[in-house]
Order: structure tokens, then C-alpha cells, then sequence
């Protein structure tokens, strides 16, 4: 293993403040990926160049990571499917005008939350299907998509990592199961992983705020900047051109007229995800390829799409196929930006920027600051590497040897390092959920982070203060 010093460090640092400087999140990321590849290479600039072009094609060698590509080009196809046949306008009119569910931006941003924590199975699928259910309805409502993307990110990353019955926990538990073997901590996996659930504060004080932000109107900083945008936008726009836009798409149908033309497919592709995972977990969900099941599920949700819109005759082969393609076009920017945030990180694991950040902080440290430690520096790793399940991967292990050290229980150490390594994904511009939910929102990127930043600062700092106080009255 290379041994890079601080400059295994350097190339997440570089893409991070070029991001937030340059608002360019792609070019950010070639460059921070030029500078990791000139690293590897012993500073040779024309080496790292050609490992920057190879790469991009070698992440496709990665099967996952097609999968994963081609589920997020596909999803474009199914939500244009969704708005051309008035499946998204006619679910806006049922939520409103019929059902009266929807009245203001409360309960607007509400859904969002609540769709987003009902399918806790798949991060990309509920932000996906969050997005779509709501985004036409936060825009009649002056909601702008930096607050929806907020609200649909911080509770999908926080659902996901707290709710153990998905992939999220059985990674967790896989890492928890190599301690027990090796005689460090003693029980069951699933028993000492429920137990740490409690002290993922990280989670549950996000989940807090967002209600906190929803019910209370309040906002502040970027966040407040993007509500102001969106206000002044409405006063000098006609209320009524608002409502109608996007809907100059809608086929001219009798067909068109459903909710269900919104449903159908979606459900199709959101039902078939456990299905899905089921068989490839060969009959253990917990087991199920999270990348395989999405890619199953976006094609036969797309089958769906096809037999059901034919068989009404909104559609015919030729223009499904049509809207399909225009579908898929409308992903590329994003797809683009998720290509290379898969490179990143391969970088990052090349240059074992996870382990250098974890050895140069070990040391002795003192009781009462060992569980905010733990904290503080998964937060700094997952905001460097933009992955929860890789820094959770390298932390867990070490909070569990480091607690064992202070005597500290293993829940307090792997509750906060579960938590810190949620942090990252709510505030790295390279972690592929603040990714999912940019597009699922139709929120630019890099506003989306800039938004979201503060919020997740400020609840981090009060996860942080718990964590020291756990530490010094345990």
C-alpha cells in the first residue's frame, strides 16, 4: 500500500472548495480527479492526464456502476412517460382540487418527507419517487427546489441509515460481525446494531430539524436567499402561467385524464425493488444487490410503461419510444456528473484517503472526548470521500477498538460513526445521494449543497455537544 501523505487528502479538498467557489460541479470534479491521478502517478502531470481519460472508462468495468448509470438514465425516461401522459398533472389535481390533501407548503413539503421515509429499502428509488410526487406541486406553492431537495435528502439519508432492514444494515451489520469474530465485542450483530441505532444522533436530530423547518416556516442563510428568489419570481410572473407550465407537454388525450398514468408506473418499479432484492439476496432481503435491483426494477417498470400506455392507446410504439429517448437525454448532465463521482471515489480509494485520515488522528484520547472523536472525524472523512458506507466501513472498526480502549460502550462508538459518516452525504457535493436528490428536485447541485450545508452544520455541532456529553457522564 502507497503511502501518499497529506496529499491523499489533497484531491477531495481541491474538488470540494472548487465546487462550492466555482459552482461547476463537473468541472470540479476532473480537475480533482486530474490532481488525484497526478498523485498516484508520482506528480507526473501527463501520466495523470491519461489515468483521468482512462478511467472514466474503466468506471463502467465496474458492473454496479453501470447499473447504477443506466438505472439514472432510465428513471428519465419513466418520470417524462409520467408528465407527457398527465400522469404528474392529473396527481397534483387529486392532491389539491379532489382530496383537498394539499392546501399549503406545509403539507406540501410534508409529502415529500413522508414518501421519502416510507421507501427506506433504496435511497435512489425514494428521492426519485419523492421528487416526482411533489415538484410540481412545490413549484405551484412557491417552494423552491433547494428546500425540497433539503427536505427529501436529509430524510432519506437518515431513514436509511437508522432503519436496519435494508442494505444500509446489513453493511453495517457485515462490519459489527467482523469484531465479534475477532472476540473484540460479544453478542449478535443485529442486537448490538439496534442497540447503536439509539445513539445515531445524527439521524434523529435531522429528522427533527426537518420537521422544525417544515411546520415553522423558518429559514436562514443560503436557504432563506433561495425562498427570497423564488418569491420574487412569483410577483413578477402571471399566478396562473405558474400553474399551467409543463403542461403544454401533455398529450391531448381522453386517456389523460389519471392519476393513474402516474401510478402505474411507478409502482411497477417501486414494488418490484424487494422482489428484486429478494432474489438476489437468494431469498434474504438483506442480501439482495442494491445495484442490481434498481437496474431490475427501472426495466420492468419501464415494460410496464409500455404495455399499459399502448393498450389505452395514449402512446404508440414510435412515440414511446420518442419520449422515452427525451427522457433519457434530459439524464445525461446528471449521469455525467454520477460517472464521475464513481471515479472519485476510486480515486480516493486508491489514495486510501479513508485510512490516512483515520491514522493520522489515532492516538490517545481522552474518555469523555472518544465518542465525539469518533464523530467529528467520520464527518470530515465522509465529507472528503462522499460515501457513508465507506467511512462507516473504516470507523466502525475503530470506534468499536477505541472504545474498548477508554471503556466506552460499543453502541455510543458506532452510533456516532454511523452518524458522522451521514454527513457527508448531506453536505459533500461528490456523495451520489446529494447527486440523486439534485435531479430528483430539478435543484441545481452545488445550490442544492450550498443550501443545505448550514442545516446540516448546525445539527452536526448539536449531535456533537450530545455526544460530549454522553462521553463525560458515562
Amino acid at each position: 500500500m502507497n503511502d501518499y501523505g497529506i496529499w491523499t487528502i489533497i484531491t477531495p479538498v481541491v474538488t470540494i472548495i472548487l465546487a462550492i467557489f466555482t459552482r461547476q460541479v463537473i468541472l470540479s470534479l476532473l480537475l480533482g480527479i486530474l490532481v488525484g491521478f497526478t498523485v498516484i502517478n508520482d506528480h507526473n502531470v501527463i501520466l495523470g492526464i491519461q489515468g483521468t481519460i482512462e478511467g472514466i472508462i474503466n468506471t463502467f468495468s465496474s458492473s454496479g456502476n453501470t447499473k447504477t448509470i443506466i438505472f439514472m438514465l432510465m428513471i428519465g425516461g419513466i418520470m417524462r412517460l409520467v408528465v407527457v401522459t398527465g400522469g404528474v398533472r392529473s396527481l397534483v389535481r387529486l392532491l389539491t382540487d379532489k382530496t383537498q390533501l394539499i392546501e399549503n407548503k406545509k403539507s406540501v413539503q410534508f409529502l415529500a418527507m413522508i414518501i421519502t421515509s416510507l421507501i427506506f429499502i433504496e435511497s435512489s428509488i425514494n428521492q426519485l419517487i419523492a421528487g416526482a410526487s411533489t415538484k410540481r406541486l412545490a413549484k405551484n406553492y412557491g417552494i423552491p427546489p433547494e428546500k425540497m431537495a433539503y427536505i427529501i435528502q436529509t430524510s432519506c439519508v437518515s431513514v436509511c441509515s437508522s432503519a436496519m432492514i435494508n442494505g444500509w444494515g446489513a453493511a453495517m451489520m457485515g462490519v459489527i460481525g467482523v469484531q465479534i469474530s475477532r472476540g473484540l465485542i460479544h453478542g449478535e450483530p443485529f442486537d448490538i446494531l439496534a442497540g447503536s441505532m439509539v445513539y445515531n444522533i445524527m439521524a434523529w436530530l435531522s429528522l427533527a430539524s426537518v420537521l422544525f423547518y417544515i411546520f415553522s416556516n423558518v429559514s436562514w442563510g443560503p436557504m432563506k436567499s433561495a425562498e427570497m428568489r423564488v418569491l420574487h419570481e412569483r410577483i413578477n410572473n402571471d399566478t396562473e402561467n405558474q400553474h399551467s407550465e409543463d403542461n403544454d407537454d401533455v398529450i391531448e388525450h381522453p386517456n389523460c385524464h389519471t392519476s393513474l398514468n402516474f401510478f402505474i408506473p411507478i409502482l411497477s418499479t417501486v414494488l418490484m425493488l424487494p422482489i428484486a432484492l429478494y432474489i438476489t439476496g437468494n431469498g434474504d432481503f438483506s442480501k439482495g444487490s442494491g445495484s442490481t435491483s434498481i437496474y431490475w426494477s427501472v426495466m420492468f417498470g419501464t415494460t410496464i410503461s409500455f404495455f399499459w400506455f399502448l393498450i389505452r392507446r395514449i402512446l404508440t410504439i414510435e412515440t414511446f419510444f420518442k419520449e422515452l429517448y427525451i427522457g433519457y437525454a434530459s439524464m445525461i448532465k446528471i449521469s455525467s456528473v454520477m460517472v464521475l463521482a464513481f471515479l472519485m471515489g476510486n480515486v480516493s480509494a486508491d489514495l486510501n484517503t479513508g485510512a490516512y485520515i483515520a491514522q493520522i488522528t489515532s492516538g490517545i484520547i481522552p474518555a469523555g472526548f472518544s465518542i465525539g472523536f469518533i464523530f467529528l472525524i467520520s464527518s470530515i472523512m465522509s465529507l472528503a470521500t462522499g460515501t457513508s458506507w465507506g467511512t462507516f466501513a473504516i470507523m466502525i472498526p475503530i470506534g468499536v477498538q477505541l472504545g474498548i480502549s477508554v471503556g466506552m460502550p460499543p453502541e455510543y462508538m458506532i452510533g456516532a460513526a454511523i452518524s458522522g459518516s451521514i454527513f457527508g452525504d448531506m453536505t459533500s457535493p461528490i456523495s451520489s445521494d446529494a447527486i440523486v436528490a439534485s435531479m430528483a428536485t430539478d435543484c441545481d447541485h452545488i445550490e442544492h449543497i450550498r443550501t443545505q450545508m448550514p442545516y446540516a452544520l448546525v445539527t452536526a455541532s448539536f449531535a456533537l455537544i450530545i455526544y460530549f456529553y454522553l462521553g463525560f457522564t458515562h
